[in-house]
């Protein structure tokens, strides 16, 4: 707790693996729960599973929400969300069990150190299983949650501000290029006559004008993602589940 409420914790979510993306059931890194010391086992079985592409892994974070295959009582009971030490708060070196890394050059998107994860027999605790919705027993005994689809609720909040975040960033930008379209003046339409600006020229407005309205749709939009979510997660603590297959389907579209 103390390292957390000192900000000496940088964490990522560790979702998409090198052989599965958004098909969630796909993913393959499993974690074991052994009773008899009350700690999950966490493998990397496949090159498939190596966890790829996570944001801030490469040379950032030393903590990871780590999705993995639950496995107690020998049986599978589907993907949950797992606190993972990553690195050493003290040198940042990996721990054992731990091989991580940057993915390297990408095309764009250089400033964020997307990164890979890799782990062999790495143990941690029961408590660092997420049991807002469903739990491990200390003897293994495993409680489902009142819907198996809760698991994804991280992903639709994620999605969710997405439309939200690219109007605001689809509005800058249209903000400087109209700014200086507005200033710079280009070519005497008549013999010296003063020279236009070149936001007057129908093809700069036919660039510009319709990514503005865009930038406006989308931020409409957002602003009803963001409401909508926040009232069936409001639903969904007070026991009412049935928007939850909406919700998904909105912000997967």
């Amino acid at each position: 707790f103390m390292p957390a409420w000192n900000l000496e914790i940088i964490g990522t979510y560790a979702q998409t693996e090198m052989g599965h993306g958004t098909h969630l059931r796909g993913l393959e890194t499993t974690a074991t729960y052994d009773p008899a010391t009350q700690e999950f086992i966490l493998n990397s079985p496949t090159v498939t599973s190596i966890k790829w592409w996570p944001g801030g892994l490469g040379k950032t974070s030393n903590y990871a929400i780590v999705l993995a295959q639950l496995y107690t009582q020998n049986k599978c009971h589907g993907l949950h969300a797992f606190i993972v030490p990553l690195r050493q708060l003290g040198t940042h070196e990996p721990l054992p069990g731990i091989t991580i890394g940057d993915i390297g050059p990408k095309f764009g998107y250089d400033e964020m150190d997307n990164g890979y994860l890799k782990m062999d027999n790495f143990r941690i605790p029961r408590e660092n299983m997420l049991m807002k919705h469903a739990k491990v027993e200390p003897d293994g005994t495993y409680v489902k949650p009142l819907n198996a689809k809760l698991t994804y609720g991280t992903m639709v909040f994620i999605r969710s501000f997405i439309v939200g975040d690219s109007a605001r960033s689809l509005a800058r930008a249209c903000t400087i290029a109209i700014r200086y379209s507005a200033v710079r003046h280009q070519s005497e339409l008549k013999p010296g006559g003063p020279e236009p600006q070149i936001l007057d020229y129908q093809t700069q407005q036919y660039k510009l004008f319709p990514l503005l309205a865009t930038a406006y749709a989308f931020h409409f939009v957002g602003a009803y993602m963001k409401d909508t979510y926040h009232r069936i997660t409001g639903n969904i603590q007070d026991g009412d589940l049935s928007e939850l297959p909406e919700l998904h389907a909105l912000s997967a579209g």
